[in-house]
């Protein structure tokens, strides 16, 4: 795979598309992101290769350039309707165009995102079959029904895993001026271990003032299409963190733990945003690692959980229940300031709450654990 971008799967941010990125390797698959093609190589008519941005030449017999997609608009052209500023047919809320007596739908039809306000391109195949049933009804009955427009709900699948997201992204908040935001990543099972609970690491983004839920993004070969789903509709009914810590959802062990996946991530987000967690992300953690800035890094899983997968940055491992014993063998500085994690941090907030109530007060948790490190590891 070549992406001349940064990242593969651009509606997620780069921790969780770098997650799903290494399960692609692990199936074999060559990635190679920051490249593009430059030409396509070929012998009698045949293709042979392809020479990359930065010279590199890699041998093939097929090529799929799937390099996203453009409203076509040539007809609406031609008849005079009018285009909108994001290159798809300008419609209004009952998606009737420019010409009253013609209406438009589905891909090449520009549309307004629900959070922000503004006008998106959203070619998804749901979407196109919701506005076409307003079009048909207005059609029918002289403009009685409205198309709301849309948050951008997407989910593929990658191999045996899924990738989704909802609202904004993190990045896309923060570019469309969404600067007082928070954010969070848990991960964790979708449903109990004797249930087979597989992986689920979910991204939380919400508005600092008020607790809204502006977006949520969910990758793993958990059932992520149930989470996604979820939050869609927690963020079409502007609903807030407070709102969903205590949401009411269907459990039994065969579909959900007793504390969904989901509203355990918005208990997380809500211990950061009442301060009874400092959180951080595992890129800070690997910044300050490679920029020599280390903090002090506690591993509080058990020894044999630590020799079977490790990060290797060079923390100090100290099983939570030994954690008491050993505080004279953290720094003294009571400032200094230390990360704990566990395999997914639950263990980590354990510690750093123990660390805190003896004294130190720069204690972090980083965020989704040894499961959520999208970096290389020891082992």
């Amino acid at each position: 795979m070549i992406e001349l971008l940064p990242q593969l799967l651009t509606f997620l941010d780069w921790e969780l598309a770098k997650l799903v990125e290494n399960h692609v390797r692990s199936k074999g698959a060559n990635v190679i992101t920051d490249n593009g093609i430059a030409a396509f190589l070929g012998e009698k008519g045949k293709l042979t290769g392809v020479k990359l941005q930065n010279g590199t030449e890699l041998s093939c017999e097929l090529a799929v350039v799937a390099i996203g997609v453009r409203p076509n608009v040539t007809l609406a052209q031609a008849i005079g309707l009018e285009i909108g500023e994001t290159g798809g047919i300008k419609v209004n809320e009952y998606m009737q165009t420019t010409d009253p007596d013609i209406y438009a739908v589905g891909d090449c039809v520009e549309t307004q995102n629900r959070i922000t306000g503004k006008k998106v391109l959203a070619p998804y195949g749901d979407l196109a079959n919701l506005q076409g049933r307003v079009a048909g009804e207005n059609a029918a009955s002289e403009n009685c029904v409205t198309f709301p427009g849309t948050i951008q709900t997407g989910i593929c699948k990658v191999f045996d895993y899924a990738a989704g997201s909802t609202g904004l992204s993190e990045t896309n908040a923060k570019r469309l001026g969404y600067d007082d935001i928070v954010t969070v990543i848990n991960a964790s099972p979708d449903k109990p271990g004797f249930m087979e609970g597989k992986l689920l690491v979910t991204k939380l983004v919400a508005d600092k003032k008020t607790g809204r839920i502006l977006g949520a993004q969910c990758i793993g070969p958990g059932n992520v299409n149930r989470q996604i789903a979820q939050w869609a509709m927690a963020i079409q009914g502007h609903l807030t963190v407070e709102d969903m810590v205590n949401a009411d959802l269907p459990y039994a062990p065969p579909f959900s733990l007793a504390i969904d996946h989901g509203i355990a991530a918005a208990h997380i987000l809500q211990n950061k945003m009442k301060g009874r967690m400092t959180g951080t992300s595992c890129a800070e953690v690997h910044r300050q690692v490679t920029c020599g800035e280390a903090p002090f890094l506690i591993d509080v899983r058990q020894p044999e959980e630590f020799e079977q997968m490790r990060l290797g940055i060079g923390e100090t491992l100290m099983p939570l229940g030994a954690l008491r014993k050993r505080l004279h063998e953290l720094p003294q500085d009571k400032e200094k300031e230390i990360v704990c994690y566990c395999k997914i941090s639950l263990r980590g907030y354990e510690a750093a709450i123990v660390l805190e109530g003896n004294g130190w007060k720069n204690v972090k948790v980083m965020e989704g654990g040894v499961m959520a490190w999208p970096y290389q590891r020891e082992k």
